[in-house]
């Protein structure tokens, strides 16, 4: 998407990655949620290594949504600061994620 974006205040952005690390943290849930039901099917013997596993998709549960909070309460703090967010928008690989975002950054108030 080639759509320049003027620059945006910093409590737009932050709001905007807090959005899409709330959908992150959504599709963590639902790796967990499938590895839950393979360990059912797992032979006893390698239940250890995928409960292991488990506690590692639940860790990164725990971060994702750490760092949603955290960028959410930032971006209730209402700062001057503006950013240019243009060229690490053009840097995000997965499409639809920097299309949300851009969408949640240009709605601006």
């Amino acid at each position: 998407m080639s759509d320049k974006l003027a620059p945006a205040n910093v409590e737009t952005v932050l709001k905007a990655i807090s959005s899409e690390m709330s959908i992150a943290a959504v599709a963590c849930g639902h790796l967990d949620v499938a590895l839950g039901k393979l360990l059912e099917v797992v032979p006893s013997e390698h239940r250890m290594s995928v409960l292991q596993e488990l506690h590692m998709v639940d860790l990164l549960a725990q971060h994702v949504t750490a760092l949603t909070d955290f960028t959410g309460n930032l971006s209730q703090q209402h700062g001057q600061g503006v950013l240019e967010v243009n060229d690490a928008l053009s840097a995000i690989t997965l499409g639809d994620v920097a299309a949300r975002l851009r969408a949640g950054i240009a709605a601006q108030p």
